[in-house]
């Protein structure tokens, strides 16, 4: 009796592990969809079995996608979420009977290392790729506008020529900016499915070279620069134009004291 109790239990659990391990070696099937879609799974071997005696397994959890009378799981709309392992068994078995990697193709993911290089009155945009969606990069595009409201809204997206930049392309040139001016600028990926999120960089435009060179005179020893010379200057103007209107008022003083000349006779 006590050997019954200890070997059965250490039997059923070496049936359990023979079972799993046989689960495990089936070989991994490999599904992709497109973000939308509808799709079908069939269980392998367990086309004659209905759908009450069939269980489906997503990521280690029974999936609450239906199962058709055939045992085939249905899914409708797929997402991202819908992604991963799918596994079907028998009920009430360990063994696994068929498993299944399902991929949801989808729009270009957003761009990466995306990076605004601007000077007075044109800009360089370059990005990388950080994938496609499971679907060929058709083409990219690229928009900029004002960053300084116009009457407290932004102004519409302006198109950067070419509207459908080459999909070998990293970088694209703005001209015609404005210098010392805010610009946003984005840019994304296309794919059959669709644009991607695009990736909003905000960058400033440089002084002009006449301006640049002004400032740099203007400011030329700025920081060495003494008050005390300033004030000092200050009070020389100052007080010369004190004296010169202290002059100015005693020789209007004098003229209108002097007496008036006689008149000449005729």
């Amino acid at each position: 009796m006590f050997l019954e109790r200890i070997l059965v239990p250490l039997f059923c659990l070496g049936v359990e592990v023979f079972l799993r391990a046989v689960g495990e070696e089936v070989e991994i099937r490999e599904v992709a969809a497109d973000k939308g879609t509808n799709v079908t799974i069939p269980c392998g071997g367990l086309l004659t079995l209905p759908s009450p005696n069939v269980q489906w397994v997503h990521r280690g959890n029974r999936t609450h996608h239906e199962v058709l009378m055939d045992g085939t799981l249905f899914l409708m709309n797929v997402n991202v979420d819908d992604e991963g392992l799918y596994e079907c068994s028998v009920e009430n078995e360990t063994a696994y009977i068929d498993r299944v990697n399902l991929t949801v193709r989808t729009e270009p993911p957003p761009l990466v290392n995306v990076t605004v290089h601007a000077s007075t009155i044109l800009a360089l945009i370059l990005w990388n790729v950080g994938g496609d969606g499971g679907h060929p990069i058709i083409d990219f595009t690229a928009q900029y506008r004002s960053a300084a409201p116009v009457n407290g809204s932004l102004e519409p997206w302006r198109p950067i020529s070419p509207n459908h930049i080459s999909p070998n392309s990293r970088q694209i040139d703005v001209y015609h900016l404005e210098p010392n001016a805010s610009y946003w600028f984005r840019v994304w990926a296309t794919n059959v499915l669709g644009p991607g999120p695009p990736v909003e960089v905000l960058a400033t435009t440089l002084f002009t070279d006449q301006e640049a060179e002004l400032y740099k005179h203007f400011l030329e020893g700025a920081e060495t620069f003494d008050t005390r010379t300033w004030l000092a200057a200050v009070c020389v103007v100052m007080g010369t134009l004190a004296v010169l209107a202290a002059g100015t008022c005693a020789v209007l003083c004098r003229e209108w004291r002097r007496p008036g000349e006689p008149a000449p006779n005729p």
